[in-house]
């Protein structure tokens, strides 16, 4: 029996004067259209990808040819609350953000005592600051220490350009 699953993207648009602010929820993929979704450019733009736990490779051609476009126009853009698949394509695609500022990114961390995964919402500045090494957090399930749970150098490679 074959299962076919359809991912749909959520958005939900806020308007602070000038500024308009995305959240997106679900997978980005061939179907998204960021024209659509976001309708006309406005002079500042706010995407919250918190909850995008994929995008293809369909999906990130739509997303570079949207922002692309309105970093061209003016739009001032900032990133805030990446997904770690978001920071994943920030890393692997140089062009992934087309000039805008990550503000914040999530971090995935492992807990040693229960083994549960977590992430934790840095400010990017604030990985800067801290040269990069990050500290255990407390795990919201057991208690425990959680530990960053990937490769620095790797993760946080879009810092560093």
């Amino acid at each position: 029996m074959l299962y076919w699953e359809i991912f749909v993207v959520n958005v939900i648009k806020e308007q602070q004067g000038s500024k308009t602010i995305i959240r997106l929820s679900g997978s980005i993929e061939e179907t998204v259209n960021f024209d659509q979704m976001i309708g006309a450019l406005p002079p500042e733009l706010v995407i919250n990808c918190k909850e995008v736990p994929r995008i293809n490779s369909v999906g990130v051609k739509g997303w570079i040819k949207y922002f692309q476009t309105a970093q061209a126009k003016g739009t001032k853009i900032t990133f805030v609350e990446c997904s770690t698949a978001i920071v994943e394509q920030i890393n692997l695609i140089s062009n992934f953000s087309c000039g805008g500022t990550i503000e914040s990114i999530y971090v995935p961390f492992s807990c040693q005592k229960c083994k549960s995964e977590l992430v934790g919402l840095f400010k990017t500045e604030d990985l800067k600051k801290m040269n990069l090494v990050i500290p255990p957090v407390k795990c919201s399930k057991c208690g425990g220490e959680a530990h960053f749970d990937d490769i620095p150098e790797e993760y946080f490679g879009f810092v560093s350009r």
